[in-house]
């Protein structure tokens, strides 16, 4: 028999897709009768009337737990003519008669085809809907278009390690969220190490840092580069080496003299021990330079004339909206799912697959950088977006993310905000997502998100 843990998971997924489908949230129900059970969801509480016939209706065999997919009947419809997976669609669904020639007439018409069930039969994925339950130890498969999946033991073991590192390098419980970036620095044969600052209150840096960064008009500074971990190891191996008596960019610079600087970026799901080289935003190359550190001042990037869309047609761009958005959801945390919000496919769709542009250049308040609109993520992201949303009050849906060391996620909140996340904190783009195009696309100025969920 079907386990009671197998049951949660095909009535969650099928939550995922019918909300999506519908547009407005559907809370699935369980209602067991002799054959199984049969998934359904009530009528949305804010008086939404579904269309007659909308959706579908899953039922699940007792004994075999295959799936019977068919088109919106009623539970009790579903229940009343259901006689098990194989004959299910045909008896519920008999095919129409076929037209009876008048006496005497000669029939055209092709032989009569066995009427087609409207669904299949087979061994299930384990996150989907397909029939079937999934066969004994079965790997875990993922979705082409979601985040790789991992084993719930690994993935809980590499939260842990992430968080005991980032806890060591922090010094503070809890440690900061992700995404994070480690910056470690060695000089004078010794070795510095720091995280993006995350905390409200603001970084202390060294004078000679600040003399730097003060060199670079507002406009032309990328959003929180001073809460950068690169700022913040040279800042904190300055203090060591010589106090905050020297102001100078030139006595930094020989301070640094053959100093290296690795950053790493730390993601969720990320394995502790091998972590993925991170590049230094525009603001923090340019005052690295400054500061003597080895490389060439960042050069600007003027955005290009946006690539035409293709002639995808869009039933096709829904489809796979809709595929990656439930690929995305079906990848859980450890502490956290990802909500299905029933505007994402409309809200995606016009910048499906993907929308990528490409600059890096003074804006009117802050720098902009480049950014993808996308929706297939490739990164987990349900705890750290969980984590944001226990602040907001609000769960947080991911959208794309930006480049230029910024290292971001986007997401947008049930509310319609967006948000990006990144390792100096959250800051808030714009009530929706137009408005949050134009932040990144002007270079308006962003406010960060505080510890209390306000900014």
């Amino acid at each position: 028999m079907i386990s009671q843990e197998r049951l949660q998971e095909i009535a969650r997924h099928w939550a995922v897709a019918e909300t999506l489908r519908r547009g407005y949230p559907c809370e699935p129900r369980l209602t067991e009768f002799p054959g199984g059970w049969v998934v359904w969801s009530p009528r949305p509480a804010d008086g939404t009337v579904p269309e007659p016939g909308s959706g579908e209706t899953v039922i699940i065999d007792r004994e075999t737990g295959a799936l019977t997919v068919v088109p919106g009947l009623p539970p009790q419809v579903a229940m009343s003519r259901y006689t098990g997976p194989a004959a299910t669609a045909q008896a519920a669904y008999p095919a129409p008669p076929l037209p009876v020639p008048p006496p005497g007439a000669v029939s055209t018409m092709p032989p009569p085809m066995p009427p087609l069930p409207p669904t299949t039969s087979g061994a299930a994925d384990p996150l989907s809907l397909t029939p079937g339950p999934p066969p004994p130890n079965a790997a875990l498969v993922s979705s082409p278009f979601g985040p790789p999946r991992l084993p719930a033991d690994e993935q809980a073991r590499r939260a842990n390690a992430l968080a005991a590192q980032l806890a060591r390098l922090s010094g503070r419980t809890p440690a900061p969220a992700l995404p994070q970036v480690v910056a470690t620095l060695e000089v004078v044969g010794r070795t510095f190490q720091a995280l993006g600052h995350t905390v409200d209150a603001e970084p202390v840096h060294h004078p000679a840092v600040m003399q730097a960064l003060a060199a670079i008009p507002p406009g032309s500074r990328t959003r929180g580069a001073h809460r950068h971990p690169d700022l913040i190891v040279v800042s904190k191996a300055l203090f060591e080496l010589g106090g905050a008596e020297h102001a100078d960019t030139a006595w930094a610079a020989r301070q640094l003299a053959g100093a290296t600087l690795r950053l790493h970026l730390l993601r969720e799901g990320t394995a502790s021990d091998n972590p993925a080289p991170a590049a230094a935003c525009h603001t923090c190359g340019t005052v690295l330079v400054s500061l003597g550190l080895p490389g060439e001042p960042p050069r600007d990037l003027v955005r290009p004339e946006p690539p035409q869309r293709g002639v995808t047609g869009r039933a096709a761009l829904r489809a796979i909206t809709a595929e990656a958005v439930a690929a995305t959801i079906a990848v859980p945390g450890v502490r956290h799912r990802l909500p299905t919000l029933p505007f994402l496919i409309d809200l995606l769709e016009p910048y499906a697959p993907f929308h990528p542009v490409l600059q890096s250049q003074p804006g009117a308040a802050q720098r902009v950088e480049s950014f993808t609109l996308d929706v297939w993520t490739r990164e987990q992201t349900a705890d750290t977006l969980g984590d944001l949303a226990e602040r907001l009050g609000a769960p947080l849906f991911p959208i794309g993310g930006e480049a230029g060391g910024l290292h971001s996620v986007l997401a947008v909140d049930e509310r319609h905000r967006v948000f990006a996340v990144d390792h100096a904190g959250a800051w808030f783009l714009g009530p929706t997502l137009d408005d949050a195009l134009q932040t990144l696309l002007i270079g308006r100025s962003t406010p960060r998100v505080r510890a209390t969920g306000t900014w």
